[in-house]
């Protein structure tokens, strides 16, 4: 089976003579050469190589290699981002991965999992340089458009259905039973359900043979409209479908046959709910109460303490928020393990995010509202603040994890304690996974302590390990090497870091112009060099 098409892209952007379709470009023309896994920005393999083949197609007519080997690598490179903690980076290696491998649940989870952190530190929408990374008009295009929609926004029932209808217009099966669930949950969540999109609901999942979940859309369907006479009759049949289907009847016969879908049937379906990715209410209650019984019975028994803690988070009160928090600190007193100390902390800090964006989004609604923009600063330095104390605590805990390190020396630079972040990002950039970004952020530290030479330096050899310039990272390397070199320039009346300055300038505005402040940057730094040359002509 072969799916999609990898177009000549890296992963921030495009490889030189590719379209503007960054890593999901599509050529029509013949087969796209795939970027490699291990330099995702850099040259695309030798043409020729798969270049004239006739590939299978699905049913969506859509053709081109399909490698579950190549989307391995970028599946890891996705992972390691994770663990360094560029969750947008991340997200765009394991979606290129998908699309070498459309079918990977794997592939699928890791995205997903990476898009509920970069939401959760903040974000609600991805850049529009990774928005455009999804653009086509291609089948594999649309899905991996619908996927990333979906993904910012998870509880919009158009797009969950949008992404299940994409999988299954790909004929990805087993990717669109992943999908119809959670499509499911988010249509029954809403309070005012709309027929038309749970018959489009309904059709998807009755495409990639989740009967059970058509049957469920169907009936969500008829709730809006019970007048449907048409629509109760389908609704009878799916109903006798799904029991068939879930039954075992056509296993009648064979070794075991009904009997085995029946035997211990109580245990199973508790098992079963209490590992289900997509819960119903009613299943939600139900496995939080036989958690919170657990945990009562035996409250020093740490697996029924985190049984009854993850079993909270789901149903996801206020309350049960709260109850989560007593439990844990309750854990660490009795315990003393960290690892509950820290699950507490994370979870005060995700409540305090969350107030953030609230109050945000009620400042963006009324900008003129001087005392609620006041708030906000007073809550992002309240924040701020939590972060920097809950991550002090954890290396007391962890001294050895650079990566809470790195994490740490981060929110000094926000606050401007610089001279303590240099002290933990000297010692984070040891981790090879971390060195890049932690030599970016120690440049910006130099830079804002007005040591200039040094950070040079340091964005210099950061720029050594990266292999796209023109990627997300390498942009922001080049912008803070030429804001050091224009201030050096500024104030030393330096023409070669003036020179090297405006050339940065001009490439970047070049390859992106709406990339931050860099018609101004230019415009200034032409300036500064024009003065410095008209004063040496004149010396």
């Amino acid at each position: 089976m072969r799916v999609g098409g990898l177009g000549r892209r890296g992963a921030h952007g495009p490889v030189e003579g590719g379209s503007a379709l960054a890593i999901f470009g599509w050529s029509k023309s013949k087969q796209p050469t795939p970027p490699d896994p291990q330099h995702p920005g850099g040259a695309p393999k030798a043409e020729g190589a798969s270049t004239g083949e006739k590939a299978p197609t699905e049913a969506s007519g859509a053709s081109a290699a399909f490698s579950p080997e190549k989307a391995r690598s970028f599946f890891d490179r996705g992972r390691k981002l994770e663990e360094a903690g560029q969750y947008e980076y991340a997200m765009t290696m394991w979606l290129t991965g998908m699309r070498s491998d459309p079918g990977s649940i794997e592939g699928l989870e890791g995205f997903f999992r990476c898009a509920d952190r970069f939401r959760a530190g903040g974000d609600a929408k991805a850049s529009r340089e990774t928005e455009r990374l999804a653009g086509g008009s291609t089948p594999i295009d649309r899905f991996l458009t619908a996927v990333l929609s979906w993904s910012m926004n998870p509880k919009a029932p158009d797009l969950a259905v949008r992404a299940l209808v994409a999988a299954g217009d790909l004929g990805l099966s087993e990717v669109g039973r992943w999908i119809a669930p959670k499509a499911v949950v988010v249509l029954r969540n809403e309070d005012r359900p709309r027929k038309d999109m749970a018959l489009r609901l309904k059709e998807a999942c009755f495409k990639v043979g989740a009967v059970e979940l058509a049957l469920e859309a169907a009936t969500v369907a008829l709730r809006v409209d019970p007048t449907d006479n048409k629509l109760a009759a389908e609704v009878k049949n799916l109903s006798a479908e799904a029991t068939m289907s879930k039954g075992g009847y056509e296993q009648t016969g064979q070794s075991g046959g009904f009997r085995t879908n029946v035997r211990d049937i109580d245990k199973q379906r508790k098992l079963e709910e209490g590992e289900r990715v997509v819960k119903s209410a009613s299943v939600i209650e139900r496995v939080l109460a036989e958690a919170k019984a657990k945990y009562q019975a035996s409250p020093a028994d740490k697996p029924s303490v985190l049984a009854y803690v993850k079993a909270l988070a789901e149903r996801g009160r206020p309350e049960d928020e709260q109850a989560a928090l007593e439990v844990l600190d309750s854990a660490y007193q009795s315990t003393q393990e960290f690892r509950f100390r820290k699950a507490a902390g994370d979870l005060r800090i995700r409540r305090a995010r969350r107030e953030l964006r609230a109050l945000r989004e009620s400042a963006a609604a009324t900008p003129a509202d001087a005392g609620l923009a006041q708030r906000v600063r007073e809550a992002e330095a309240s924040v701020l603040r939590s972060e920097i104390g809950e991550l002090e605590a954890q290396i007391g805990a962890y001294p050895t994890d650079l990566s809470i390190r790195f994490e740490l020396g981060k929110r000094y630079v926000e606050a401007g304690a610089h001279e303590r972040a240099i002290e933990q990002l000297q010692l984070s950039k040891g981790d090879a996974r971390l060195k890049a970004q932690s030599l970016s952020m120690l440049g910006q530290a130099f830079a804002a302590m007005d040591w200039q030479d040094e950070a040079i330096d340091t964005f210099r050899q950061a720029l050594e390990g990266v292999t796209d310039p023109g990627d997300s990272a390498g942009l922001d390397l080049r912008y803070g090497l030429l804001g050091a070199l224009g201030r050096r320039a500024e104030t030393d009346r330096d023409l070669p870091s003036a020179e090297e300055a405006y050339k940065l300038a001009s490439a970047i505005a070049i390859q992106q112009i709406g990339y931050r402040d860099i018609r101004a940057r230019r415009d200034a730094l032409k300036a500064l060099l024009a003065s410095i040359r008209a004063g040496e002509a004149g010396a």
